[in-house]
């Protein structure tokens, strides 16, 4: 959920003796070290994305004749310079944690006149901290915050330090966000973890989901139009997955729940065809996409994914893996002539066999 926090702080200064600032003068951000260690981050870049480039600062000056003016200052070396120079300088790096960028949007102080040799300012700043990834910045959070203050006309150079103040309270959210969130955002995982289940269904309606226990039987044959081709029997078996995950402490939980299943209403058998035999060829094809769903489990288990990657590849290899199910189903009907080559059905029945077998020892988490 997007989260925008604004910070107004009003404060009124009656302070003099302070230089005032000159027109032709930059603004220097003065230095002031944030007083904390970064939560779990470190900022690695820090980018000006304001629509304009233009100095960041309507500053009310006094000249020599009492005269007041509102004078434009930008942030000495220029707004994207002076910002990380300023947190280079004033926080802690630690490049062995999470690189963040910094992304200026807004960033502007302006002030007017009032009564009594008096000057109203507000500061505005807009920022948004991403992570820095191979593929570019990833939005973690942004920061809308302000400062309101009056002055004395005679104390120009007090722009300066609100600039800075502003810039430090940006900072300090962010560092707040991050210890709230650095155990629980799926953006700041470090880690992604996998459990793989067989889904059971405790009530049997129109869909028969896999078991080794639960053997097709012929009452599951309950399509009434027969297929076209010359087939004895027919099923249409497929696989899935349910997917959930959690973060916890730091790591994304996967739980993905395994469905391999075929639905009465689309198997059929003729009149004639029901031979243990011909059951047997049909529940061979089930086997077949157990087996496939079991290989699919393998690859995720298998392939070092990380909380960048775990999503696209579990989505591709779920189409590849339904690829080789369908190029082994295809073999299988070809090899054995549909059921009618019972020298090629019985060497299937050991390859699957024996494929059924290596993927019951085969681990379901990691």
């Amino acid at each position: 959920m997007k989260k925008r926090v604004i910070y107004y702080i009003s404060i009124l200064f009656f302070i003099t003796g302070l230089a005032a600032f000159k027109a032709d003068n930059f603004i220097v951000l003065p230095d002031e070290p944030l007083p904390f260690k970064p939560h779990g981050y470190y900022i690695a870049a820090v980018t000006d994305d304001r629509p304009a480039k233009s100095p960041v600062a309507q500053v009310v000056t006094l000249s020599a004749d009492k005269k007041t003016a509102v004078q434009s200052a930008d942030l000495q070396g220029g707004t994207l310079s002076a910002v990380r120079g300023y947190i280079s300088r004033n926080l802690d790096k630690d490049a062995s944690q999470r690189p963040v960028i910094v992304s200026i949007k807004e960033f502007k102080l302006t002030e007017t006149s009032l009564p009594g040799n008096r000057v109203d300012g507000q500061v505005k700043l807009v920022l948004s901290f991403g992570l820095q990834k191979d593929y570019g910045f990833e939005r973690l959070v942004d920061y809308r915050g302000g400062l309101h203050y009056i002055r004395p006309v005679s104390n120009s150079a007090l722009a300066a330090t609100q600039l800075r103040d502003c810039l430090k309270n940006g900072i300090t959210y962010f560092n707040n966000w991050m210890k709230a969130n650095t155990g629980t955002n799926i953006k700041l995982a470090q880690k992604v973890t996998f459990k793989f289940t067989d889904y059971a269904e405790p009530n049997e309606n129109d869909t028969v989901y896999y078991s080794p226990k639960r053997p097709l039987v012929w009452d599951d044959f309950r399509a009434t139009t027969p297929p076209s081709g010359p087939y004895a029997a027919m099923v249409i078996p497929a696989f899935g997955y349910d997917e959930q995950h959690e973060v916890v402490n730091g790591a994304i939980r996967v739980k993905l729940s395994m469905k391999v299943y075929l639905a009465k209403s689309a198997s059929w058998v003729s009149g004639g065809g029901q031979t243990s035999y011909a059951l047997n060829h049909e529940q061979r094809h089930f086997d077949i996409t157990r087996i496939i769903a079991r290989q699919f489990q393998q690859k995720v288990l298998n392939a070092g994914l990380t909380p960048d990657t775990w999503e696209a590849f579990i989505g591709m290899q779920y189409l590849d893996s339904y690829r080789d199910m369908h190029a082994m189903q295809t073999a299988y009907d070809s090899e054995t002539a549909h059921g009618r080559n019972h020298s090629a059905q019985a060497e299937w029945n050991r390859r699957i066999d024996k494929l059924l077998g290596e993927g019951a020892d085969t681990g379901l988490s990691r």
